[in-house]
């Protein structure tokens, strides 16, 4: 049975237009695009279609341009983005995704497109299920893939989750739309083709195994809330790049959230997509207990009596950037974001990088600034000498401007991504 414009709608309900479709010209994504066409013409709207050409397979180029082709058949307007570069040698579908994921939110934050659609099923899901146990994954990964999810404030929704690709394909067929099959969905070379494979083989049912995820996904959610209540209440930010969690309110959490809680904090250091591994997590907690410094995670860990602060590892900074050179908002050291604008009151030359140890520099400060945080904080540098500090007003440019109004902390919640799966 076909999927029904009514039903479909009901999966979008509250939705903002115009909408972006991811759309690689498979089967669920052609469906999706379709669909959501329709949808948006009966508001008086419009949709436009995304297809990344990642330049991996050489006819990759044509099937983006067929797609567009279809597209452009049906009135839709549609946007190849491509992936430039070298390509990597290992772990290429991983890395092929982040790229992808990347591209689509960088093309709708440029064009204020809010929300962007993926073509992702049933069958999807029950494969992320099985992946994520083969790979050992805990609560949140064994509950699957989140209808919604926001990720750098673009919204990306999922309406077809919940329906098989047998269906997927009846609507199509119906609107005589033909279709591109990825080769890579059935080599064995990967595992997603093995698992297809195998189901195949087996004739598995997926309803149970849909219903497990549900329930799974509903104890994921009251985690994820109590974990972000956890952290609001327990873990306080600096604007000097450094956190410092009660050491009172952390130690009476409950061993689920307060392993979160520090996995989350070293995922707000690196900016990782993934949480570290709990035995990573475990080792952190077990030598906090001892109230002695230690490095993990790229952060360096002090913990007394009171307290538990933290700061960035000096040699995990490797960001250095012109100012001149940058032309968006950009994360440095991936804790403080850098205005461009920062280029109308330094040199071109002034180079953004770690302030790290500069002799004699004590004498010339008065700030309330932790000097254990000084060698972490971003400094403007000019022909290897430090001309600014912006954190501990330090200036001797003179450009009488405040330049902590163009190198600001992220905050502790930058990408509600974190709380999703």
């Amino acid at each position: 049975m076909k999927i029904t414009l009514s039903e479909f709608e009901a999966c979008l309900e509250g939705v903002t237009f115009p909408l972006a479709v991811a759309v690689s010209g498979g089967m669920d994504s052609l469906a999706l695009l379709l669909l959501a066409h329709e949808f948006a013409q009966k508001r008086g709207s419009y949709v436009i279609g995304l297809t990344v050409d990642h330049g991996v397979r050489p006819e990759s180029k044509e099937e983006a341009s067929r797609v567009g082709q279809w597209a452009q058949e049906r009135g839709i307007q549609h946007v190849i983005l491509e992936w430039v570069g070298d390509k990597p040698l290992s772990r290429l579908q991983e890395k092929a995704r982040k790229a992808r994921y990347a591209l689509l939110t960088e093309w709708c934050k440029q064009y204020q497109i809010s929300t962007l659609l993926l073509g992702h099923h049933q069958q999807d899901q029950e494969e992320t299920f099985w992946l994520r146990l083969s790979s050992g994954s805990g609560l949140d990964g064994l509950a699957g893939m989140k209808a919604q999810v926001v990720r750098d404030g673009v919204v990306f929704l999922r309406p077809l989750l919940d329906i098989p690709k047998e269906r997927i394909k009846e609507t199509l067929v119906g609107k005589n739309q033909e279709w591109i099959e990825d080769p890579s969905n059935q080599t064995p070379h990967f595992f997603r083709g093995r698992l297809r494979h195998f189901f195949h083989e087996e004739g598995l049912s997926p309803p149970r195994l849909l219903q497990v995820m549900k329930k799974l996904q509903l104890d994921a959610d009251f985690i994820q809330e109590s974990l972000k209540k956890a952290i609001e209440t327990t873990v306080q930010v600096h604007n000097n790049g450094y956190l410092t969690v009660d050491k009172k309110s952390f130690n009476e959490l409950h061993p689920a959230i307060s392993k979160r809680v520090l996995a989350f904090l070293v995922q707000w250091f690196s900016n990782t997509d993934y949480a570290p591994r709990s035995t990573q997590v475990i080792g952190i907690l077990d030598k906090i207990k001892k109230e002695s410094p230690f490095t993990a995670g790229g952060i360096y860990w002090t913990s007394s009596r009171e307290e538990i602060f933290l700061s960035r590892e000096k040699r995990a900074i490797k960001d250095a950037f012109v100012v001149s050179q940058l032309h968006e908002k950009t994360l440095w050291d991936q804790r403080f974001w850098i205005d461009p604008r920062l280029s109308h009151y330094v040199s071109k030359e002034s180079v953004i990088g770690a302030l790290g140890s500069v002799p004699g520099l004590k004498k010339e400060l008065t700030t309330s600034v932790l000097p254990r945080a000084w060698p972490t904080l971003p400094a403007l540098w000019e022909k290897g000498k430090v001309v600014a500090i912006p954190h501990l007003c330090y200036d001797i440019l003179k450009c009488g401007k405040d330049l902590r109004k163009f190198i600001y902390l992220k905050t502790l919640f930058h990408d509600s991504l974190r709380f999703t799966i």
